[in-house]
Formats: structure tokens, sequence, C-alpha cells
């Protein structure tokens, strides 16, 4: 048996012992990313029913070719070929015996619902407490490897990337070439919409590039990530076209404090707000902190947003070893510029390491 098998194995064998702490007799799983996690499948159409005993997998016609080669032949799995896979669970008789069924409040649309319990109506959806999300947060060695990977493709490209910014370029030509650079190097794809924005464009935390002409004086933020194997990087530098002023070096270095005393501080067990408030007061005491307006940070894995949520709302809220997190302060000031930097860390008992290797030191191109 395979590592990718082995481990697939092991999560359907975590997620089982959750359902049945949850008195969950199947678990309806419709959220792509965590079917490519749980089956290997990166199809854009799919179901999976987990049992106690069983698991059904459904997707089209459009799909058979590819489920040979990258579905794993888990124990007790059967698969089906479908237009419509409700009715076709209904055909298979697949929810014989279910009581209750734990399907995902995030990813479950009306209509599904609607067309669920019509197909079933004497079986009671519950929520599913966000199993395949809490077990997903503790990474397994050869997943930590692909984030490890994505996010050293990210600090190669803003390594590249950084020699191709100069007064005149668009904001859209940056974030082609980083699409373009990643992609070349061996990403799968993008994490999310690649955020370029810059001179006064760069107080907007999540602005999309446009074609605005980079000028001296400039700041420049880049925030983007890369897949590898299903698993995601996310990584922001901001720098400087011509000299910084003295307000983009004191605010740049304000941050990059707050960044470094974080990561210092992360480790297993810490708590996500008392680590949120470390950078925090970094900020406030240098009279920024009504300019810091979001959480420091989140986990990060087969999506570009996981918990733990590191903020100041995470009561009670610990961060897991093995996890993967985000550390990403920032200072927003409306008409003048913006400042973040992030870093992705692997929290591995008293320490955590810095996978986003990119530097970090103030950049005046």
């Amino acid at each position: 048996m395979n590592e990718l098998l082995q481990s697939a194995e092991q999560r359907i064998r975590r997620i089982r012992k959750e359902m049945q702490n949850s008195k969950m007799d199947a678990l309806f799983v419709n959220h792509l990313p965590s079917i490519r996690y749980i089956t290997g499948f990166s199809g854009s159409s799919a179901l999976l029913i987990i049992k106690h005993d069983a698991l059904y997998f459904f997707t089209n016609d459009l799909y058979e070719m590819q489920i040979r080669k990258e579905v794993y032949q888990l124990k007790g799995m059967t698969t089906f070929i479908s237009r419509n896979s409700i009715a076709e669970m209904a055909r298979q008789k697949v929810f014989a015996k279910v009581k209750q069924l734990g399907i995902s409040e995030g990813s479950m649309t009306y209509a599904m619902h609607r067309d669920l319990t019509s197909a079933f109506p004497k079986v009671k959806t519950i929520s599913d407490a966000g199993i395949v999300q809490t077990i997903n947060m503790q990474k397994m060695p050869h997943e930590v490897e692909h984030i490890r990977k994505a996010a050293k493709i990210a600090s190669k490209v803003f390594q590249s990337i950084i020699k191709e910014i100069k007064p005149g370029i668009t904001e859209a030509d940056i974030s082609a070439e980083i699409s373009y650079q990643g992609r070349k190097v061996g990403a799968e794809k993008e994490s999310f919409d690649i955020i370029v924005v810059s001179g006064e464009r760069s107080a907007m935390p999540h602005g999309r590039a446009t074609n605005k002409k980079i000028k001296k004086g400039d700041a420049i933020t880049m925030d983007f990530g890369f897949y590898v194997n299903g698993f995601a990087s996310d990584m922001t530098r901001t720098v400087f076209v011509g000299k910084a002023s003295n307000r983009q070096k004191l605010v740049y270095n304000t941050v990059l404090e707050a960044v470094l005393t974080a990561n210092a501080a992360a480790k297993a067990g810490i708590d996500c707000k008392k680590l949120d408030g470390i950078a925090r007061n970094i900020i406030e005491k240098a009279g920024f902190g009504k300019f810091f307006r979001h959480s420091l940070g989140h986990g990060l894995g087969i999506e570009v947003h996981e918990s733990p949520r590191i903020s100041r709302e995470a009561a009670g809220e610990k961060v897991p070893n093995g996890s993967i997190i985000t550390i990403e302060p920032g200072i927003y000031l409306p008409g003048e510029f913006g400042v973040r930097i992030e870093d992705d860390l692997h929290i591995a008992g008293k320490g955590a390491e810095v996978l986003t290797l990119a530097s970090k030191q103030l950049l005046e191109l």
C-alpha cells in the first residue's frame, strides 16, 4: 500500500471515529477540496458518502478516465457514474438504515438539501460539525512537504518578479507574470486571485490588480500562493519602487517587527487570541493600531483559509501541533499606502518553521 493510500485510509478512520462520537450514521461530503483530500479526485463534480462500513463515490461520465487515474482504491468504496447522483443514491439504497446524516452547513446549497430531504424523507440531516476541517488541521508529513513545495514556489516567484518591477509596468502585468512564473516551475494553479496593489491602492487589503501603472515612490503589495498536489501556499510581500520615504520605512519596519515577533512566538498550544495580540500590540504601540483591520492569520492546507483562526475573536482556540498557519500583520493608511508581510508556518512542538523563505527585508527597487 503506497503512502497516499495509507494516508487516505487513516483519514477515513479518523472521520469515522468522529462520526461515531457525533452519533452520525453517514456523512455527506460535497465540498470538493475535502473530496480531493479524502479520495484524490481533483475534478469539479463529485459527491462522497461515508458510512461506518462503506464508501460511495459519485461523479458523472465526463470524469470516467480521470477517476481511474486519480481516485485511491479505498477499502469498501463503490463508484457510481451518474448525471443525477441523488437519484442514483435512492436506486442503490445508499441510506438504508441511516437515521442521522451529517451535512456541511458551509457547502450544502439550499437546492441540494431540498432534493436530498425530498428523496430521503426519513433521514434526519444534522451538522457535520466540520469533521473533515478539524482533521485537516493537523498535517501529515507528506502534506507538509506539499505545502513546503508550494511555499518554495511562491518564494522563488517573488525573487524573480522583483527583477521585473519598474516604473511604467502595470499591476496587471505583475499579476500575470506571477501566475506564469508559478505554473512554469510546477504549480497546479494559483491558491486564489492574485492581489497586486500599488500606491494609494496598496491600502486596500484585498484589492485586485488593475491597469494602474507603477510609478516611483509606490509601495506595491503582492499577495499570492500556489497549489501543489492539492495543498496551498499563501505569501505576501510589500516592496517600494525607488527610495522609500521615512513614513514608509516606519510603517514597514513596524509590520516587519510584528511578523518576526509573532513567528518567534508561534508554537503548539498557544492561544490564537494571544498570538494575534502579540503582533497587534507592536502595531498599536507604534500608533497604527486602528489601521490593522484584520485577523493576524489563519490555517492553511487544502484551502487557503482554514481553521484555526488567529484572531482577536478566537476565544479558547489553540494552535494545534502539526498545523500550518499564516502570520500576516498589516498597516493600511487610506489615501497613502499599505504594508503587509505574510509567512506560512509549520507548527512543530515548541516552535514553528517558516516555510516562505523569500526576503522580508525592506526592498527599494
